[in-house]
C-alpha cells in the first residue's frame, strides 16, 4: 500500500555570524582613515567652485587633444605643403621631430633668398638637438657648411657625421666627395676604397672616380678589395655592365689573392675578354687556366688541333661544336694521322645542308700572315661541295681564307693548305670546319670526314 511522503522543506542558508576582536576592529578604522588622509575633497557647492572645476577639465583636455592630434596636423600639413610658410606650421605643431625641421631645412637651401641658408642651417642645428646622434644630418650640416666657405665647421660636422655612423656607404661616398673637393686625395680615395669594398653595386662609379684621381704609377688594382667576396661581385658587375677597366683591374687584385677564381667566373670573363675584343688578354688568361702540360706547340695557334684531349671543352680557345641536324661530330680513337685519335664527321642530310657547326676563336696578330694545314680523309662522301676549313673574322661575314675540299673516298690522308692574310686591324679569327650546300642537284648526304693534325702558323719573314 503506498504511503504518502511529504517533501522535507529547503532549508536557507543562514549566514554564520562570528565575533570579530576589537583590535582588528580598530586596525581597520585605522587604515580608513590613513586613506582619507590623501583625499582632496573639492567642495562644490558654490558656483565659482564649479566653473574651476570644469574649466581644469576643460584645460587638460585641450592640452590632451594637442599632444593627440599635432602629429597628424603636422603631417597633413607636410603631404600638402606647397611652399616655406606650410611647412612652417607644420613645425609649429610638432616642434619636436626632427624630420620636420630637416625637411624645412631642405625648403630654405632650395630658395634664392640671401637669408634663406641662415635659416636652413639653424633649422639642421634643431634637427641635430632633437637627434644629435643622426649621421646623415651631421654630413647635411657638413655640406652646407663647405657651401658656405666654413672649411673648418664643416670638417668638424663631417669628422662628427663619420665617427657617428663610419660603415654608412652613402656617408663614405659623400665624404669622398668633400674631401676630394678640399684637395684631399689620398683621403678620398681611403672612402672610395670602402665604397668598393663595402657596395660592389655601386663599383662603376666608384672605380671610374678613383682611376680619375689615381697617381698613374699606382695600379688600379690597389683600388680594389682584398676581400674574394666583394672583390668577385665587383667582377660580375663589371662584366654585365661592360665596363673592360674595372673587370681587369678585378681579375689582377684576384691573381694577388691565394683563393682561386671559381671555374665559372673564370669563364665567364674569358668569354667577356673576348666579347670586347681583347683577344691577347684572353689567351694569357687560356694558358693560365688551362694546365701547362696542355699548351702544346707556342707556334701553332690552334688549340688541340691533334684533337688529343679527353674532351672538347666548348669555350674559350677549345672546339666549339654547334648541333647541326643530320652531322654528327665525335672523337674517333680508331683513326688518326698521328696520335690517338682525330675529329669525325658523320653525314646523314640533304644535299642543302649548310654547315659550319665546328669551330674555334684564335687570337691573331694584326696585319700578320699565317700558314693553315691540316690533315684529312674521307669515306663515302660523295657531293659537289665538299668539307673545308676556313679562317674568317669574328662575325663570320668576311672570309680570310680557305683551304680546298674534301669529298668522296680517299686512300689516305691528304693534306689541306692555304695562306692566310690578317688585316691591321684584327686580333681575332675564327678557324671553322665549313660545308657549302651542293650548287646543283644531287642525293641524300652520306659517310664520314676525319679531321686532323690542324695548325695555323706564322709565315716567317712576312711582313706583320
Amino acid at each position: 500500500m503506498a504511503t504518502d511522503m511529504e517533501a522535507p522543506e529547503t532549508a536557507t542558508p543562514t549566514p554564520s555570524l562570528r565575533a570579530v576582536p576589537t583590535d582588528q576592529v580598530s586596525a581597520g578604522r585605522a587604515t580608513e582613515a590613513r586613506a582619507l588622509e590623501h583625499v582632496i575633497l573639492v567642495p562644490l557647492e558654490s558656483r565659482a567652485w564649479r566653473l574651476l572645476a570644469l574649466t581644469v577639465i576643460a584645460l587638460g583636455a585641450a592640452w590632451m587633444a594637442k599632444v593627440i592630434l599635432s602629429p597628424a596636423i603636422a603631417d597633413y600639413l607636410v603631404s600638402n605643403a606647397s611652399g616655406l610658410a606650410d611647412l612652417r606650421r607644420a613645425v609649429a605643431w610638432n616642434p619636436g621631430n626632427p624630420e620636420l625641421h630637416l625637411r624645412l631645412a631642405h625648403a630654405y637651401d632650395r630658395t634664392i633668398d640671401a637669408g634663406a641658408t641662415a635659416q636652413a642651417q639653424r633649422q639642421f642645428e634643431i634637427a641635430l638637438r632633437l637627434q644629435p646622434t643622426s649621421g646623415s644630418t651631421w654630413l647635411q650640416l657638413a655640406q652646407l657648411a663647405d657651401r658656405l666657405g666654413e672649411r673648418e665647421r664643416a670638417r668638424q660636422a663631417l669628422d662628427t657625421s663619420l665617427r657617428l655612423d663610419p660603415h654608412n656607404v652613402r656617408l663614405r661616398w659623400e665624404a669622398a666627395l668633400l674631401t676630394l673637393r678640399w684637395g684631399e686625395r689620398d683621403t678620398s680615395l681611403e672612402h672610395l676604397r670602402y665604397v668598393l669594398a663595402a657596395d660592389p653595386a655601386q663599383a662603376d662609379a666608384t672605380f671610374q672616380l678613383a682611376m680619375a684621381i689615381l697617381d698613374p704609377e699606382v695600379a688600379p688594382a690597389s683600388l680594389l678589395p682584398s676581400e674574394p667576396e666583394p672583390l668577385m661581385a665587383i667582377m660580375r658587375l663589371a662584366m654585365r655592365n661592360g665596363d673592360l677597366p674595372l673587370a681587369r683591374a678585378a681579375w689582377e687584385r684576384q691573381s694577388q689573392l691565394s683563393a682561386a677564381m671559381p671555374p665559372d667566373l673564370q669563364r665567364d670573363y674569358m668569354e667577356f675578354l673576348l666579347q670586347e675584343g681583347d683577344a691577347v688578354s684572353a689567351r694569357q688568361l687560356w694558358t693560365q687556366i688551362v694546365p701547362a702540360s696542355l699548351a702544346g706547340n707556342s707556334d701553332n695557334l690552334v688549340w688541340n688541333g691533334d684533337f688529343e684531349r679527353e674532351r672538347l671543352r666548348g669555350w674559350g680557345f677549345d672546339w666549339q661544336v654547334r648541333h647541326t641536324w643530320g652531322v654528327e661530330v665525335s672523337l674517333d680513337r680508331f683513326a688518326a694521322a698521328s696520335g690517338r685519335q682525330s675529329l669525325r664527321l658523320s653525314f646523314n642530310s640533304f644535299p642543302t645542308l649548310d654547315f659550319s657547326g665546328v669551330y674555334q676563336r684564335i687570337a691573331v696578330e694584326p696585319g700578320s700572315e699565317y700558314r693553315l694545314l691540316a690533315l684529312a680523309k674521307a669515306l663515302d662522301f660523295t657531293t659537289q661541295s665538299g668539307v673545308k676549313l676556313q679562317v674568317v673574322t669574328q662575325d663570320g661575314e668576311h672570309v680570310l681564307g680557305e683551304t680546298p675540299t674534301i669529298a668522296g673516298t680517299t686512300a689516305d690522308w691528304v693534306a689541306l693548305e692555304v695562306q692566310v692574310q690578317v688585316p691591321a686591324d684584327i686580333t681575332l679569327v675564327v678557324l671553322r670546319v665549313r660545308r657549302e650546300r651542293a650548287p646543283g642537284p644531287e642525293g641524300n648526304l652520306g659517310g664520314k670526314v676525319w679531321l686532323d693534325g690542324i695548325t695555323l702558323t706564322p709565315v716567317r719573314g712576312a711582313s706583320g
